[in-house]
């Protein structure tokens, strides 16, 4: 089976719609103007650059329309993208650029001192630069005008050739590159297309970040298939995106930390969202109060659960099920298997909370460059999420807790091990432990316990200013407490249980 261009496709159907519109410059691109500015970037890429297929670009920018142009430039020539985190700090971005091997780089001209860095770090001589030209790297809108704008299409992609990589924070520190198949991103928009009933007539606002698979894949990717239009959002903004969701928007999805930001906006109660027919929740566990207070006013927010690995739906509630189970992710999507299995990888019955097993076409064939990681992720072919989940009598599931000790902080998945790794190098201290503990505004935040050296003196203020210069601030512990050693269970581990325990460290 093959994936084809769909660009090229809505654009024959539909080339006057809109597809996309910029707000933070205005622009309003239609499928015609995509197809063709996708063009020229792949002539780019291909005849000046002379990238070849399956070598790797990388791409660090805000949202913006230039970005999906790249994404889908890049599927034109065979080469995958990697998609920068630019939350994370130059340290952490230059290892994610030496474990994907990208050769290039593309940047917005907000990253110009941080590219300036990672190129010269990873000795890479190919740059672009979203904005004007500046410093040896060429305009990207210069490099446009310059092309020819014949069109190039996409030839018919294997299913399982990658497409992208996004990356995560591994559990030993060192970042994993999750393979976006071209098929894992088709079945992502059918599933979506089912789930939350997408057609051409939606408009979408975007506001998650695309280096995140909720940015690219809820619900862009999916609305490109599907013919609709998308407003992107640099940033989230919540004035702009409450004056959008009451004038312009049919559908919306958010993580918990952005429900909460517009449901404290002043004007949040006399709002009229009566336009909005589909909200959409993910990423991190929100909290019934929330979704109780959305309700009142007469919103339904249908809550999912997908990870970068399952590209990412795997649920996704319909709006009774959301309103009769608040909280309740729903039943699997069109094509997804799931199943709970105890530790012994038997199958449970429903009301049996166990790991959460996952299998079908969206999901990830591993991880790049990584085949241990891969391995330990599957467990006869099916994926294991790392999640305590349960199903009612229904076969509706519930996401109870997260098997492994990552935490979710404002939608972004934070490994306790890498802020360790962090922490220990800080003279004075014997040793670290890192747990989520609850937060009304990121659902989750890290609380650092720390065992200082016999004699050491430390503060709070001076390991979260050594976090600060190493990490990206949403793995910076919040709160940092100092005990004289760590609790260790019967095999010498840190028990992290007993840390959760004693700290109060409920989850979300």
């Amino acid at each position: 089976m093959y994936v084809i261009d769909w660009l090229a496709k809505q654009r024959a159907l539909r080339p006057d719609k809109i597809a996309l519109v910029d707000l933070a410059t205005e622009r309003r691109i239609t499928y015609r103007n995509l197809d063709e500015r996708t063009s020229r970037c792949a002539e780019f890429l291909r005849g000046v650059w002379k990238i070849e297929p399956g070598e790797r670009v990388a791409l660090l920018a805000p949202n913006c329309t230039d970005y999906v142009e790249l994404l889908y430039a890049c599927a034109r020539i065979g080469a995958p993208l990697v998609c920068l985190n630019w939350r994370l700090s130059v340290e952490e971005n230059i290892g994610v650029l030496a474990d994907s091997g990208a050769t290039a780089l593309v940047f917005g001209a907000e990253f110009d001192v941080q590219a300036r860095a990672l190129a010269s770090a990873r000795r890479i001589d190919r740059l672009l630069r979203i904005g004007a030209a500046a410093d040896g790297a060429p305009g990207y809108e210069d490099v446009l005008a310059a092309r020819s704008g014949r069109a190039i299409e996409m030839p018919a992609r294997p299913m399982n050739e990658t497409w992208y990589l996004l990356y995560t924070s591994g559990t030993t520190g060192k970042p994993k590159g999750v393979i976006q198949t071209y098929g894992m991103t088709f079945f992502n928009g059918v599933n979506a297309m089912h789930a939350a009933k997408l057609s051409r007539d939606d408009v979408f606002l975007s506001v998650l970040p695309y280096f995140h698979t909720g940015g690219l894949n809820l619900y862009l990717n999916p609305l490109l298939q599907a013919g609709a239009t998308t407003y992107v959002m640099k940033q989230f903004d919540v004035e702009r995106t409450m004056e959008l969701l009451e004038r312009d928007v049919t559908m919306f999805f958010g993580v918990p930390a952005i429900y909460l930001f517009l449901s404290q906006h002043p004007r949040f109660a006399q709002a009229d969202f009566s336009r909005v027919r589909a909200w959409a929740c993910g990423g991190a566990p929100i909290a019934d109060t929330l979704l109780q207070q959305y309700m009142a006013k007469g919103i339904t927010i249908c809550t999912g659960f997908g990870m970068t690995e399952t590209g990412p739906t795997v649920f996704l509630a319909d709006e009774d099920t959301a309103r009769r189970k608040v909280g309740c992710v729903g039943r699997p999507v069109t094509y997804a298997l799931t199943k709970v299995v105890d530790g012994a990888g038997r199958e449970l019955g429903p009301n049996q909370p166990g790991e959460l097993l996952i299998k079908g076409p969206g999901i990830t064939p591993g991880y790049w460059n990584n085949p241990e990681a891969t391995r330990a992720a599957f467990q006869d072919g099916w994926l294991r999420s790392g999640d305590i989940a349960y199903y009612d009598d229904d076969g509706d599931y519930y996401i109870v807790d997260r098997s492994k000790d990552m935490y979710i902080s404002g939608g972004e998945n934070v490994y306790p091990a890498e802020v360790e790794n962090v922490l220990v190098q800080i003279d004075g201290v014997a040793e670290a432990a890192v747990i989520g503990v609850a937060d009304e505004k990121w659902g989750e935040v890290g609380k650092a316990i720390v065992a200082p050296k016999p004699g050491a003196t430390l503060t709070a203020e001076a390991i979260t200013t050594f976090c600060r210069k190493r990490l990206a601030g949403y793995k910076v512990p919040k709160h940092v407490q100092f005990i004289a050693e760590l609790p260790r269970n019967a095999v010498g581990k840190v028990s992290k249980p007993t840390l959760r325990e004693m700290h109060a460290a409920k989850r979300a």
